[in-house]
């Protein structure tokens, strides 16, 4: 169980790495956005800067779900990328469905996974709160000044 517990706990590692550099790529790209002129509050660039957050950081997961499900291909758990990718997107995203079961020996990870999966997702969550709150503190502010 210690070898799943180091392997798992570096996979955890790279990636928080993985998301965090999405979160900071979202956040120098927004406030680029927000610090230029070219950001009015309207409807449409409000849709185009949420979408645009979520993409990138919906990106970052599904990098995170390929790094798991190579390391279960290269413990030799499973044999294509499709089953490896569906059993980690499974776990990451704590679904649990159990049609897919890893040998005793690699089971641990997937419980890794589920915990990697709730503290990325909740990273992500607050990041798109985050950039949400500051899009009203703009329409707001511009309102204000408009009356």
């Amino acid at each position: 169980m210690l070898p799943a517990l180091l392997i798992g706990s570096l996979t955890l590692i790279v990636n928080m790495l993985i998301q965090v550099s999405a979160v900071m790529a979202t956040v120098r790209i927004f406030l680029r956005q927000m610090n230029s002129d070219k950001l009015t509050p309207t409807i449409g660039t409000d849709i185009r800067v949420m979408s645009s957050v979520l993409m990138v950081l919906f990106l970052g997961h599904v990098l995170q779900f390929a790094t798991w499900a190579l390391l279960f291909m290269y413990l030799g758990e499973f044999s294509d990328f499709y089953t490896s990718f569906y059993h980690s997107v499974v776990n990451f995203t704590s679904l649990g469905y159990g049609d897919i079961v890893m040998s005793e020996k690699w089971r641990v990870l997937g419980g890794l996974e589920a915990a990697n999966g709730i503290l990325m997702f909740g990273l992500t969550t607050s990041t798109f709160i985050a950039v949400m709150g500051r899009l009203f503190a703009n329409r707001k502010s511009v309102q204000t000044f408009m009356q």
